[in-house]
């Protein structure tokens, strides 16, 4: 049995727990989160305790789950793999990249799995686009993009707007578009960025990115994303030599078609893959490999290491953005 304690009782929090009750040999038994009521409705539905803080449950815990925001990542994952816990972290890793280099090693000193929750990686389509890809059925990537957007500004108190808090839209949200682009395509070498903050009362709060990214094969990723746009869509895909193949769906996140069409192909083909965010598995998917991971001894395939990759390309954007210079990585 592998006994989990979860940081953090948001939203987020609700799909881990959810999923989690639905993989055998797990079992939660903490739920730790400032907001003691937001604890107790998670707890009763997870049939797990409600405690203060994570030291008071550590030593019930095989694993630490911090759903928490970015800004307080470091001092949680240090307090659970100093106690030899495994940890796993929410994306982004950290806000500053001395925060994720310390949790990091932290995690290579203890001996303990670290893995940041990049869930794109266990979704429908963007499996297959990686897969297909990866077999060479596109031939030589030329660019591969990310366009997402739509209206997304919180509303009422949210920590993302929160000034103590927040870290933006490149740092949070954006660690998604890099780790798909780096798992899909390769590591990236250099980056030139623009981004905009279009509420003049979130100063911080950057809501609108436009990035060009050099990929290590020579080839080009985009990434377009909007947090104020009055229309959502998004789309995911890549040009070959050979063919292309595109993600597409309403919305910010919901993939709704999987498109691809090879030199060899007359006409396109287009497959329903109705991978609605709300009703994925792939937190599930997530979970599960992580608990396989413990219960065999095996690395992560989301390592701290990602994490880290993932939020230096997010500091070279804005590091782009205010020199207005290409950043080399």
């Amino acid at each position: 049995m592998v006994n989990i304690v979860m940081v953090g009782a948001g939203g987020i929090a609700r799909k881990h727990g959810s999923s989690l009750m639905r993989i055998s040999g797990t079992n939660i038994v903490g739920v730790v989160d400032s907001n003691r009521e937001r604890a107790e409705i998670l707890a009763s539905r997870v049939g797990a305790s409600v405690y203060e803080n994570l030291e008071d449950c550590t030593v019930e815990a095989d694993v630490v789950y911090i759903l928490t925001p970015p800004s307080t990542h470091r001092e949680l994952a240090l307090k659970a793999i100093r106690t030899g816990k495994h940890v796993v972290c929410e994306k982004p890793i950290s806000i500053s990249l001395a925060d994720a280099e310390v949790m990091v090693q932290a995690a290579k000193e203890a001996d303990v799995k670290l893995m940041i929750a990049f869930n794109n990686r266990f979704r429908k389509g963007f499996k297959r686009l990686r897969e297909m890809t990866k077999a060479g059925t596109l031939g030589k990537l030329v660019n591969i993009w990310s366009q997402r957007i739509g209206r997304a500004i919180p509303q009422g108190y949210n920590w993302r707007t929160d000034p103590q808090l927040l870290c933006g839209m490149s740092i949070e949200s954006l660690s998604h578009d890099i780790d798909l682009i780096r798992w899909i395509a390769g590591e990236i070498v250099d980056v030139r960025a623009n981004i905009v903050v279009s509420n003049p009362d979130l100063q911080g709060f950057d809501d609108n990115a436009h990035v060009v990214l050099t990929l290590s094969n020579g080839g080009t990723a985009v990434i377009h994303a909007s947090w104020s746009s009055h229309l959502d869509m998004n789309t995911r895909g890549v040009i070959g030599t050979l063919g292309t193949a595109v993600v597409e769906g309403p919305g910010l996140w919901d993939g709704k078609h999987f498109r691809w069409k090879t030199c060899e192909m007359e006409h396109e083909h287009i497959e329903v893959i109705d991978d609605s965010y709300a009703v994925s598995n792939s937190y599930e998917m997530e979970n599960r490999h992580f608990i396989d991971c413990i219960a065999n001894d095996l690395p992560p395939a989301i390592t701290g290491a990602d994490g880290l990759a993932a939020l230096k390309v997010s500091h070279a954007i804005l590091d782009s953005h205010h020199k207005k210079e290409v950043i080399r990585l």
